[in-house]
């Protein structure tokens, strides 16, 4: 997503820079500036190598996944912030309402966690939020996969091979409730991830399983239109990309139903491809109905995939992100500006590998908090 605002911001009005936090400092791309921070860094380290980065009071500054707000705020300089919330995670309401006081506006990747925005930080109000819809790299739809009679239906993932979120230790139990239902098919893998040598080694001996790696561009394409059906065995997610790129060219989405974004998306397709959570006997059972549907049924439902994902095409996500943030620039600053001296606290000095694993709570807390704030009026482009 940040390769996307890097190439096209400038054709929206937005004159950008960037920090990735955990990218080489020597990064050598213009206009990002790299911290080098890893899992041995902590939140005071972070702070450390933030105070180098060059912002400016002309400045809004945007935390995509409100990432580092909390112990940056007080550092950035910015004249608004602006919190992109592009995922879900097991806490974030309460961890939402500790920023309160720090944020000027939001943009939300699906409607559910927009609606959880506006009931945390109730000060934002519709004014100040907005449903940012995630972009789909082509410019129209299409089903081009051809009948399953007679074949083995193929089915895929894309995303990241973790067992955190992504939960891909689910998929060898999906397996096998799928052979329990003799459904014929091949299963596809199309991404990295720290479980990815696990989940190769337990399906080394399946010539049903295969493992793509990381793809982009055509080649990323090709592999995801070769697929019927898209399957996800999540604990939570906001919106993946992934599954709207696959509806954009035809594949039918099999998803359990966690209250995210893709809930109401996959339920426009087919009720019964919204699967009870972590049940894989159900999500096999999904995936058996639509052996045993007929070629015009099944094109139907490609054809109502794509027309689920249509306000995705082209640069929606890039105006809708752009209008956002000269919107909130022009309005009243309502974050705070001013503050106290950091206090040290443990949590500070914490590894974040450890914070992500046992404390992830802590990421959230302020590291500052405020004296006062002054209402500036300053009209920042990005």
């Amino acid at each position: 997503m940040l390769r996307l605002h890097h190439r096209v911001d400038a054709v929206h009005g937005l004159d950008s820079t960037f920090c990735a936090y955990f990218e080489p400092r020597d990064i050598g791309i213009d206009r990002v500036f790299g911290m080098g921070l890893n899992a041995f860094s902590t939140i005071q380290t972070a702070r450390r190598r933030f105070r180098s980065v060059p912002t400016s009071s002309a400045e809004t500054i945007v935390y995509h996944n409100f990432w580092g707000m909390a112990f940056f705020a007080d550092l950035d300089r910015g004249s608004r912030r602006i919190g992109v919330l592009h995922t879900d995670t097991p806490g974030l309401a309460s961890w939402l309402r500790q920023l309160s006081g720090l944020v000027d506006g939001a943009l939300c990747v699906s409607r559910p966690l927009l609606e959880l925005v506006r009931r945390e930080l109730p000060e934002l109000g519709e004014d100040r939020t907005a449903w940012l819809p995630y972009p789909v790299a082509r410019d129209r739809t299409e089903a081009a996969q051809p009948p399953m009679a007679s074949r083995p239906i193929v089915l895929g993932f894309a995303g990241r091979l973790s067992f955190e979120q992504k939960r891909v230790d689910r998929f060898p139990l999906l397996i096998e409730a799928l052979d329990r239902l003799e459904v014929d098919f091949r299963f596809e893998f199309l991404g990295d991830g720290p479980q990815a040598t696990w989940l190769i080694r337990r399906f080394e001996k399946d010539p049903r399983i295969k493992f793509h790696g990381r793809l982009s561009g055509s080649d990323y394409w090709e592999v995801l239109k070769s697929w019927d059906a898209i399957v996800f065995v999540s604990d939570y997610e906001g919106l993946p990309i992934s599954l709207i790129e696959a509806m954009a060219v035809g594949v039918l989405p099999v998803v359990p139903s966690v209250g995210s974004g893709a809930d109401p998306y996959v339920r426009n397709v087919r009720e019964d491809l919204l699967y009870q959570p972590g049940k894989m006997d159900a999500a096999a059972a999904a995936i058996h109905a639509l052996t045993r549907a007929g070629h015009s049924e099944i094109q139907q439902l490609r054809r109502r995939a794509n027309s689920v994902i249509e306000p995705h095409l082209g640069d929606c996500y890039e105006r809708t992100f752009a209008r956002h943030v000269f919107h909130v620039a022009a309005l009243p600053r309502i974050s705070r500006s001013t503050f106290k001296r950091a206090t040290p606290h443990l949590r500070m000095f914490v590894p974040f590998g450890v914070l992500r694993r046992v404390w992830l709570g802590a990421l959230w807390k302020p590291a500052a908090w405020t004296t006062g704030w002054t209402a500036e009026s300053d009209t920042a482009s990005a």
